[in-house]
Formats: structure tokens, C-alpha cells, sequence
């Protein structure tokens, strides 16, 4: 089986809401190379899989992962290659990522005979709406010495990125008839006031590679029908962290003096990774080996990186494909990149 073989078979199982299917082809997969496998279900049809290869040296362990889900949306969930790329759902986002790591796993079995540390090939579930996956990975204690995460980074080293914390805030109102809206309190319009604080909100923190936080309104609801005063509106934000923030304060800061009901609904933690760790020093040497250059770049967006990394487990992100290419509509990736990908994998392997 080549990369373009397992890709397509990859996006071709549809994992925008469930990854039991996709989760139970990788573990007969994993099974046959020889790794002990697990599946840990977090949500129904939600597994982890964790698919563990003895070392040489059984004191380390390194961890290799790739969330299995995707976003939804109108990318087909049916693969095609044309012109080098393969396209479809999940292609860059993050199966390609997926993909290149089993294949340089598989070249390393296949030229050593094993691994020299222990390996962890881990595929999370349901990482794209909150990394629940990595959440409840972490809640049940397990380790590695460091983290490698598959996204992808156009085969940069991502070793910062921001977190995100997701809130749904409520302002709550009294309903009346609508011919009567004096006897009423307008929920929506409470909120508007609320609106406004939130769209003149400036950030008072800055990180040095990082930049200042950025916050943004999703989502609005209110009210039940046209000829009721609404007792009710929420509405979702998206405030992304830098390395430092609490949760705890982002929220309050929102907020102000203001009176209102919150719920955080998913955290994802910000990504500071050590240039002088072993991850780092693993992938700087891998990268040089086959690629001829090492660049450590920072990144916008969250992961599964920063939950391991808040776990104690030093993390860094690499990964095939464009980031551009996420979630868009004509999602793809470039065939030639997995290979390198996978070629870096296996270097990082053995220089761990």
C-alpha cells in the first residue's frame, strides 16, 4: 500500500461526526505491523485510538498524532487525485498528516526490524469542536516523553500557537405580547448593548511571537417567534489565547460589569514549546537530514498540542500540506509533500 492508496482510503471514510469506522480500519492496520492497540471511547462512536510499538529502549516514549475527524461542509468525502494533489475532505486537514506518520512508521519497522524507543501512534477523536479526544486522552493519565502532532505546517516545525477558549454567554429578558412591549424586557436587546462592548474590545495583553489575542462573535439566538417579546438570547464567542492567559480571566475580561450567564463550552490551551527539547532537537535533526533546512515557525490557530503540552508533554507540530487548504471547499494536498513528510517522520523516529 502507497501514501496515495491509504490517503484515499482514508477520506473516503467521512469522520465529520463519528470515527468509529476510520478508527476500527487502523487498528486491523496497526495490528498486522505489530503494535498493541487500544480504543478508547469518549463519545458514542467517538474512539481514541492508541497503537503502542515496544522500543529497543523501553524507558522513552515518543507519541505521534493525528486527530481523525474533520470538519463538515461541502468538500466531497470521496477522494480523486489529478495533477500530483489528492482531493477531498480531510486530504490536508489533517489525513494527509495521518498518512505520512503511518508511512514513516512503516519504513522504520521495515529497515530496523522495530523501534528504538517506545511509539505511540495515537488518533484522537472530535478535535476540530473542542478536542475532546485529546481532553479525555490526557484525563486518564496517559504519557510519552514528547509529542509530535500532525497538522498541516508545509513541513515547518510549529512550536507556538495560540489557544482558544469558546463561550456561550445568555442575557435573559421577560416575554410579553408583542403589541405590548412595554410589559416586556427585549433579551436581544440587552444583548446588542453586550454586542457592542465586545465588537470595541481591544486586548490589553501581548506575546511576543504570538501577537495579542483576538476575539470574535459566531452566533446569535434569541427569542422563540416574531410576535413575542424574546426572553432569551446567546450567542458564541471565539477568543483566542496567548501563553500566559487563564481562561478564568479572558472570560471576565469579555465581560466587564457586565451581568451575564456564561458557559465555556471548549479550551483549547496555547502551544509554547521548548526550541532545546528533545522534540525539538529530534526534528531539527530530522528535518536537516531530508529536507535540508529546519524551520521553527509559530502559528495562529490551536490544537491538540496545547493539551498535551498543559498535560506535561512537550509538543510540537509538523505536518504535510497548506493551511490554506483547511476546511475549504476544495481541499487537497500535494502527494509529493506526504512522501518528504514521511520520510522526516521516520528521521524523527530515529533520532529520538
Amino acid at each position: 500500500m502507497n501514501a496515495a492508496d491509504l490517503l484515499t482510503q482514508l477520506v473516503n471514510f467521512r469522520t465529520d461526526q463519528r470515527e468509529a469506522e476510520q478508527a476500527a480500519f487502523l487498528a486491523r492496520l496497526l495490528e498486522s505491523w505489530g503494535a498493541r492497540v487500544r480504543l478508547q471511547e469518549v463519545a458514542p462512536d467517538r474512539p481514541n485510538l492508541i497503537a503502542t510499538f515496544d522500543g529497543r529502549d523501553a524507558t522513552r516514549s515518543v507519541m505521534f498524532e493525528a486527530h481523525g475527524d474533520t470538519v463538515g461542509g461541502d468538500a466531497p468525502f470521496v477522494a480523486s487525485i489529478r495533477d500530483g494533489r489528492l482531493y477531498g475532505r480531510g486530504s490536508c486537514d489533517t489525513k494527509g498528516s495521518m498518512t505520512a506518520m503511518l508511512m514513516g512508521i512503516r519504513e522504520v519497522l521495515e529497515r530496523d526490524g522495530g523501534v528504538p524507543v517506545t511509539l505511540h501512534f495515537v488518533s484522537t477523536c472530535d478535535e476540530e469542536l473542542g478536542a475532546a479526544g485529546a481532553h479525555a486522552l490526557m484525563a486518564v493519565g496517559f504519557r510519552a516523553d514528547w509529542a509530535l502532532v500532525g497538522e498541516p505546517t508545509g513541513l515547518q516545525i510549529v512550536y507556538a500557537h495560540k489557544g482558544a477558549v469558546r463561550v456561550t454567554i445568555r442575557t435573559s429578558g421577560i416575554a410579553a405580547h408583542s403589541s405590548t412591549p412595554e410589559r416586556g424586557v427585549n433579551a436581544i436587546y440587552t444583548m446588542r448593548a453586550l454586542l457592542e462592548r465586545l465588537e470595541r474590545w481591544q486586548p490589553t495583553v501581548r506575546h511576543p511571537v504570538l501577537g495579542a489575542p483576538t476575539l470574535s462573535v459566531g452566533t446569535i439566538h434569541g427569542g422563540s417567534q416574531v410576535n413575542v417579546v424574546p426572553a432569551s438570547c446567546e450567542i458564541e464567542v471565539d477568543r483566542r489565547l496567548v501563553p500566559g492567559e487563564s481562561v478564568e480571566a479572558a472570560v471576565a475580561e469579555m465581560l466587564g460589569e457586565w451581568k451575564a450567564e456564561t458557559e465555556v463550552t471548549a479550551f483549547y490551551p496555547p502551544l509554547d514549546g521548548d526550541l532545546n527539547g528533545a522534540a525539538a532537537e529530534a526534528m531539527k535533526s530530522a528535518c536537516r537530514k531530508v529536507l535540508g533546512r529546519a524551520e521553527f515557525v509559530v502559528a495562529p490557530y490551536a490544537s491538540d498540542a496545547g493539551v498535551f503540552q498543559a498535560a506535561g508533554i512537550p509538543s510540537l507540530l509538523f505536518g504535510p500540506g497548506d493551511a490554506a487548504q483547511a476546511h475549504s471547499r476544495d481541499e487537497f494536498i500535494e502527494l509529493d509533500q506526504i512522501t518528504r513528510a514521511a520520510q522526516v517522520y521516520a528521521a524523527a523516529l530515529g533520532a529520538s
